[in-house]
């Protein structure tokens, strides 16, 4: 697999054909993406119901899992995000099967066995909270969503999961736009490596302070779904230091990359390695600030297929 290949892969998810299929799951209401996981399950169940020992739940087959966590500011009721979200789904052909609150849900034991993202990226206030799970009737890339609905302070917090085949986690053109301006511009096809653009490491460490989670999600997304294919992550520093000081900050950097795609998406470890070349391979001059800036990033390299 070639890094251009790679990249004809990567605008694939943002064909119309497929992008605008699954604009199912956009939100009917201006809302932030703060976190997004997909996975291959084989052991997917779909809750229909509750009791006192917790949500019940009924098997399906194997398919994928998407999830997502979007945050809604200026919110004071739940139920308004709730009303919004069906009336958007009834349009796509979608039906009700199951609806609960904190109420009648269930409280503790519903929330920790639903399927809901931990803490810190899901908030779930249990006592104000709305879960609903939906069917498809003739979406052929979604067959089930479930969303739970929950605020504190004046933020709501929105999590759907869909269940389906064939799922990206690009599901919306104007993001994939995102992707496509900031990834392409960045390939070079001389060097074949890929700068991970918006990056942000604390000075002098490997800890990671700022990402785009456009361009990281859509690589963890081909990473998953194409899982015989391998990576190897560069970490790169600008020349202030020693060289031996600078090249394991480099890798400590590529480490702490990998192990966001594995925690943050859900990455096969495997399919990551990691080194560091410290400033030996500068891309801007390290005599100015910009320049230096420039020189401390991470590229991405195409694990070659050996015929």
């Amino acid at each position: 697999m070639t890094v251009k290949s790679l990249i004809f892969i990567l605008i694939l998810f943002c064909n119309p054909a497929i992008c605008n299929s699954l604009e199912i799951l956009t939100l009917p209401f201006k809302a932030e993406l703060k976190y997004e996981r997909l996975s291959k399950r084989s052991d997917i169940t779909i809750i229909v119901g509750t009791d006192n020992a917790g949500p019940k739940k009924i098997a399906a087959k194997p398919l994928n899992l998407l999830q997502q966590v979007w945050e809604v500011k200026n919110i004071s009721r739940t139920d308004r995000l709730l009303d919004e979200i069906k009336t958007h789904l009834y349009k796509e052909g979608f039906e009700v099967i199951f609806e609960c609150d904190f109420r009648s849900c269930g409280s503790f034991n519903f929330r920790f066995n639903a399927n809901i993202v931990n803490e810190p990226q899901m908030h779930v206030d249990l006592g104000d909270y709305k879960f609903i799970t939906l069917k498809a009737s003739t979406s052929d890339k979604i067959n089930f969503i479930t969303y739970i609905i929950s605020k504190g302070s004046n933020i709501g917090y929105v999590q759907l999961n869909a269940y389906g085949k064939n799922l990206s986690k690009k599901n919306n053109s104007k993001t994939n736009k995102g992707f496509n301006d900031n990834w392409i511009p960045n390939f070079n096809d001389l060097k074949g490596s890929i700068i991970l653009q918006g990056l942000r490491f604390k000075t002098g460490s490997s800890d990671i302070t700022d990402a785009n989670i456009k361009i990281l999600s859509s690589l963890a997304n081909y990473l998953i779904l194409n899982d015989s294919e391998k990576i190897i992550l560069v970490g790169h520093t600008d020349a202030s230091g020693s060289l031996k000081n600078n090249i394991m900050l480099s890798k400590e950097r590529a480490e702490s990359v990998k192990n966001l795609f594995v925690a943050q998406f859900n990455v096969n470890p495997d399919q990551i390695a990691t080194n560091g070349v410290g400033f030996l391979a500068p891309i801007a001059s390290n005599e100015t600030e910009k320049g230096r800036d420039q020189n401390r990033r991470v590229e991405v390299i195409i694990m070659p297929t050996l015929n």
